[in-house]
């Protein structure tokens, strides 16, 4: 399941998930002229696709980053792929019923930003608070192609909160939120994992970097809690795991912390999870690298009693 951001909460939904079709007439262009509405004709495409389940049209539409990143995920999780990109539990948000913000377009990156109640329909009759939605975009061989869905939670800032509901975009300028006008590396097809597996950190008054398997697996967590799958799992025996951490400012906390686990999952209902690290650093060792190995069990003990 995506996971909401302790800083600021944010949802990535990826360009999972099924849902209906959203097709609206007339969409109001005068704001932002072409630029919208070309993206906003993208948003639709890619809604088609993902509604009818059509693999060649969804892969027409979603930028090749996208779906590098979800083939890898999916494949992670040892599900076919591409037909488990239909199989979300997200339903794509109707942007109709949202109130238009901003479309920005830096080199190859664009956004669309709405705010309103942003229903992914994960609880059926759920009445959502209101939130700002970013839509965001990429560009290839001169064609504008649909990347992720970025919900953003404010309801722990009310004046950020009230800002954006007013159409403000002084919010937008947070690093969370900037184009970086550069088409994102295209990650290398992972292998099929020996054994699923979870990351998960806590990080506080600290950054840190996480790599396994000699980069297969890479992600930096700053200030801010993260649970993840392992892209390429867990090999048969010695993963090597590499954990970087660096002191920052702007915890929650007087002292900084820092906790990295490791689970492989098991498939039993009753024992979803084995925890094979669980990883503090040493006391005032907060700059050094750390080279560690996790050794993965079988799958006969992992399902055994």
């Amino acid at each position: 399941m995506p996971r909401l951001s302790s800083r600021r909460a944010i949802l990535r939904a990826s360009a999972i998930g099924g849902g209906g079709l959203l097709l609206w007439p007339g969409m109001a262009l005068a704001q932002s002229g072409a630029t919208r509405a070309e993206l906003e004709s993208v948003y639709v495409r890619w809604l088609q696709a993902v509604t009818h389940r059509d693999a060649a049209r969804w892969a027409a539409v979603t930028s090749r980053y996208r779906q590098m990143s979800l083939r890898n995920q999916v494949v992670s999780l040892k599900q076919p792929w591409p037909r488990a990109v239909f199989q979300g539990f997200l339903q794509p948000p109707d942007v109709t019923r949202l109130q238009f913000i901003d479309a920005s377009v830096k080199g190859d990156t664009a956004r669309l930003v709405f705010f309103g109640r942003v229903d992914f329909q994960l609880v059926p009759g759920e009445i959502t608070p209101e939130n700002p939605l970013v839509l965001h975009f990429l560009k290839e061989g001169g064609e504008w192609k649909f990347n992720t869905i970025q919900y953003v939670n404010l309801n722990l800032d009310p004046d950020l909160k009230r800002e954006a509901a007013a159409g403000g975009k002084k919010w937008l300028g947070g690093e969370d939120f900037r184009l970086s006008g550069t088409y994102p590396e295209v990650p290398k097809a992972c292998p099929e994992p020996y054994q699923v597996a979870n990351v998960s950190v806590e990080a506080d008054g600290c950054r840190v970097t996480i790599d396994i398997n000699n980069g297969i697996h890479q992600e930096t967590v700053e200030n801010t809690n993260a649970d993840h799958i392992v892209i390429g799992g867990l090999r048969k025996g010695a993963n090597k795991l590499v954990i970087t951490p660096v002191l920052k400012t702007g915890g929650r906390s007087a002292k900084p912390h820092l906790r990295v686990t490791v689970s492989a999952r098991t498939g039993v209902p009753s024992r979803p999870l084995v925890h094979l690290l669980d990883w503090k650093p040493p006391e005032e060792k907060w700059n050094e690298s750390y080279a560690l190995s996790v050794w993965v069990r079988s799958i006969a003990s992992l399902n055994g009693p």
